[in-house]
């Protein structure tokens, strides 16, 4: 199947989901927590998890699906089959406390590497899509990361906490005064899938966060990448899908001024002397 007509059917699925969690915004629903009260789930992730599953078992028999509800440890081992990386709600803490920033992503990954993505943001209906080689698109038109910014004083920069204890050390790992002091300003905005996108399409300049999951991350990867921009680990290496997942994307001009200033790079040269 060609690629274009994989993202038209893929896109299909996703803002079907996406219209789930629009419809369920604000009202009542059940509300738990998987690894910590921090880490929230609710029934409407769940809801928009089948029609993803579904829909993607209809069009892609054979492929592996890996959705964030069911995800065991043990389950990341890949292969050569084709694996679908699903977040059928990237954001869950904004949409439980009312805040319309989150989105609905999917990626298709071969031997580790993301070959299409898609997110949809279901509350200002902008879906952004990417194919390997062949662009970065919001609302089926081309888009770039930023080309004006070139120093990390002009540049916003985005980030994000993790919700498990086990990721806070790496965290605070970050020499936060010297990327605060360099920045023109930074947010944290709550859907990592969302500000990967964003970092795409040229409305941030620059983002980094540790602990995510490959759902999580995987569309946003070769979203930035098509759109012009760099994505790696938070010492400028290449970056790959793994279980547990620290990332560091930007618009590619400002990112090595971002890994030098996040500090991890100068404490790892420290630590192998």
């Amino acid at each position: 199947m060609e690629t274009a007509k994989i993202v038209e059917k893929v896109s299909a699925i996703v803002i079907l989901a996406g219209k789930t969690v629009r419809d369920r915004f604000g009202g009542s629903f059940s509300t738990s927590f998987k690894s910590s009260p921090a880490d929230l789930v609710t029934e409407v992730d769940r809801n928009s998890q089948s029609i993803i599953l579904k829909g993607l078992s209809r069009e892609f028999t054979g492929h592996r699906l890996v959705a964030e509800e069911d995800f065991s440890e043990d389950e990341l081992r890949l292969d050569d089959r084709p694996v679908w990386f699903i977040d059928p709600l990237d954001g869950t803490t904004n949409f439980v406390f009312g805040i319309p920033f989150c989105a609905v992503t999917v990626c298709l990954a071969v031997e580790g590497r993301p070959l299409l993505g898609v997110t949809y943001d279901p509350f200002r209906e902008e879906l952004f899509t990417a194919c390997r080689g062949e662009g970065a698109f919001l609302n089926h038109r081309r888009v770039q990361a930023d080309r004006r910014r070139r120093d990390l004083g002009e540049s916003l920069l985005v980030t994000g906490f993790p919700s498990s204890e086990r990721f806070k050390g790496e965290m605070l790992g970050a020499d936060y005064a010297a990327i605060f002091s360099a920045a023109g300003d930074v947010r944290a905005l709550g859907s990592a899938a969302l500000e990967l996108a964003y970092v795409a399409c040229g409305r941030l300049t620059g983002f980094w966060e540790v602990g995510l999951r490959p759902w999580d991350v995987a569309a946003g990867m070769i979203m930035v990448e098509e759109a012009g921009g760099t994505v790696s680990d938070l010492l400028g290496n290449k970056l790959d899908l793994a279980n547990h997942i620290s990332i560091a994307a930007s618009n590619g001009l400002i990112h090595d001024q971002l890994i030098e200033k996040l500090g991890y790079l100068s404490k790892s040269r420290y630590e192998n002397k």
